[in-house]
């Protein structure tokens, strides 16, 4: 079992306890030097009943935590706890859902250390590379653990609230020990540099044992800048409710001249978004709600295919205000391009 109890692991060091080999030495050092950074962050549930949620979360700047969305979500009351036992009040500053990040200000102490983002895009990443995190897992702690990154690709199994999320295009996979309260944990490399912030962990009777799934750092980096900056995020939005083909009846598909059930169907356009700006279509339906006809078929993002619906999302997530994106559609028979400019989302977004 590689979970370990940092606080241990420190006292092992002081009583002269040998690290063998070099990459045993680079973990330790993480290990020290993040303890300050990262918090355990809690509150009281917002809905009667519920359990009291517990996470973890770091510090990125001097009053700045970073946590995931889902750990603050329903949760009032907030109060970060840091490794040495002391406990402050916190806030939400901003949240991203999008990406299941939030932004928390921390009250009444400057941050006794804080962790930087890794520059190198997720991408580069090379698979096999050791990582270390830092959590309270089952809110204790803090805990540390290690493993390499096993993968980074989409991740296919569905999340319990579809929206929380939903603009990651690519997850970093890992076999380092985690559990619930990990959640918010910053996935690190041998440098002491966050490559990732735990979302996940999947597979394993619940939840022990299975696979971590943690958001890339370069997208948690620029949405963190986005909300100082602006206080939402800025990527790619569409401005349109989707429905992905496969959720359709065959018979409204055939009679359109499709063939695929890949791709997703416009329902709805939201008025001054990206998609009613560039006359997309939405579908008709009776006062019951029931569909009369399709509206735009989406079949591929700047000549890229799209299977569903949450690819749709992934793909227009990647970019920015003022960017131009070209969509591949099916409409009324025949198949079009249209082109879409990217504008700032509202507020609500």
């Amino acid at each position: 079992m590689r979970l370990v109890l940092a606080a241990l692991l420190l006292s092992l060091l002081a009583l002269g306890q040998r690290l063998v080999s070099p990459e045993e030495v680079a973990r330790s050092q993480v290990i020290q030097r993040a303890l300050p950074a990262v918090v355990r962050v809690q509150g009281s549930p917002t809905a009667p009943g519920e359990n009291q949620v517990v996470g973890t979360g770091f510090f990125v700047s001097p009053f700045r935590v970073v946590t995931n969305y889902h750990v603050v979500q329903d949760l009032a009351d907030l109060t970060v706890r840091l490794a040495d036992g002391r406990t402050f009040p916190a806030e939400r500053f901003a949240v991203d859902p999008g990406i299941d990040i939030a932004l928390l200000t921390v009250r009444g102490l400057q941050a006794p250390r804080v962790l930087a983002f890794s520059k190198t895009p997720s991408t580069s990443l090379p698979l096999g590379m050791g990582v270390v995190l830092v959590g309270f897992p089952f809110g204790q702690g803090p805990l540390a653990s290690y493993g390499i990154l096993s993968g980074i690709g989409p991740l296919e199994v569905p999340s319990p609230d579809p929206s929380v999320g939903a603009e990651v295009g690519e997850y970093l996979f890992t076999d380092a020990p985690l559990t619930v309260g990990n959640s918010g944990s910053p996935l690190l490399n041998l440098q002491g540099e966050v490559v990732g912030v735990v979302a996940d962990v999947v597979g394993g009777p619940s939840g022990v044992g299975g696979i971590g799934v943690a958001i890339p750092a370069d997208l948690v980096a620029q949405s963190v800048q986005d909300l100082e900056r602006f206080g939402i995020p800025q990527r790619g939005w569409l401005g349109a409710s989707l429905v992905s083909l496969d959720e359709l009846p065959p018979v409204l598909l055939r009679a359109v001249g499709l063939t695929t059930t890949q791709g997703a169907m416009v329902d709805r356009v939201d008025p001054g978004s990206p998609a009613a700006r560039a006359g997309l279509r939405g579908a008709q339906r009776d006062a019951q709600g029931r569909l009369l006809a399709l509206g735009d078929v989406i079949l591929a993002v700047n000549g890229k295919a799209v299977k569903d619906k949450a690819e749709v999302v992934r793909l227009i997530a990647r970019y920015r205000p003022g960017d131009r994106v070209r969509l591949t559609l099916w409409r009324e028979g025949r198949r079009l391009e249209v082109t879409l400019t990217m504008v700032a989302r509202p507020a609500s977004r």
